[in-house]
């Protein structure tokens, strides 16, 4: 039998390398969430020229607390004015590649405002919580002051529904939206790295981190308030980075009017490009069923 001094030593042994793994996670953790960048993937490089879809854009630089940001604003191509889109882009790259998603919005009679976030593309400044939030506000107020919109509509894609929607609950009392769409997005920072975190076996044991080194604080706090303006969400069922699940969870925080469309055969940011692009005709069918404002 092994003495009490040898039980002790391995014990002991045993405990320094668990508490050795979980530290070394955590600070791998931190490295990879304290500085956001699971979040945010900003390049500063023009991507993509409008105009090789016969677009121009009216390029526009705005003011989002310290930071100055960049957007672009396409005028619809049509006669009728049907509504105007602000759409909150992923978390990679910058609005010269994120435009393309909505680029047939213009030629449909809608007006489409994209705009970067902090440190995306020429925007100066950081990506934060914080910053991109107020970021949205930024761009909603521009909007509002300078081509006073009569159907504005708020589209967030990924990482941006969940600044669009925390956006919309912060302006909703004072500017009036005409519907919020929201595609593979999530309600919670906290909740998708722990989900993210769940994926591999290796991270698996630290999802209790994701609540220690992220925080909420700038989340959407009550989606329900947002009623009586209609919510869409919109996911695909092939997502590898933001599952269906979340978009259902978004669809259980809302109140009615609410939808859920889950698109056959979609991944992340493809959507409109499957199956032989139904997507887009069906979202024109369902913004112009949407009742507009007075």
């Amino acid at each position: 039998m092994q003495g009490p001094l040898k039980l002790m030593q391995q014990s002991f042994t045993i405990t320094i390398k668990t508490l050795s793994f979980f530290l070394a996670g955590g600070l791998f953790l931190v490295s990879i969430l304290g500085c956001q960048s699971l979040l945010y993937y900003p390049r500063a490089e023009k991507l993509f020229d409008p105009g090789k879809v016969n677009l121009v854009p009216e390029d526009i630089y705005f003011k989002s607390g310290p930071d100055t940001l960049h957007a672009w604003y396409f005028k619809s191509k049509t006669h009728e004015n049907k509504g105007t889109v602000l759409f909150f882009h992923g978390n990679a790259e910058n609005l010269t590649s994120h435009f393309l998603m909505l680029r047939w919005l213009p030629e449909n009679g809608y007006n489409y405002l994209i705009f970067d976030y902090p440190g995306y593309g020429t925007s100066s400044g950081k990506p934060t919580p914080e910053s991109t939030l107020a970021s949205g506000i930024a761009a909603a107020d521009w909007l509002m002051q300078n081509k006073q919109p009569d159907n504005l509509i708020m589209y967030g894609q990924s990482l941006g529904g969940i600044i669009a929607l925390r956006t919309a609950e912060e302006i909703y009392q004072r500017i009036p939206l005409r519907n919020i769409i929201i595609e593979a997005s999530f309600s919670s920072y906290q909740g998708v790295a722990r989900r993210i975190l769940a994926r591999n076996w290796i991270t698996w044991l630290l999802q209790p981190l994701s609540y220690v080194v992220l925080s909420d604080t700038h989340a959407p706090k009550n989606i329900a308030q947002l009623s009586p303006t209609p919510l869409l969400f919109i996911t695909g069922d092939r997502d590898p980075v933001i599952d269906q699940e979340n978009s259902l969870e978004l669809l259980r925080l809302a109140q009615n009017p609410k939808d859920l469309w889950i698109i056959p055969g979609g991944a992340h940011g493809n959507l409109y490009e499957v199956n032989e692009g139904q997507l887009r005709g069906r979202l024109l069918q369902y913004l112009s069923d949407v009742p507009k404002s007075k």
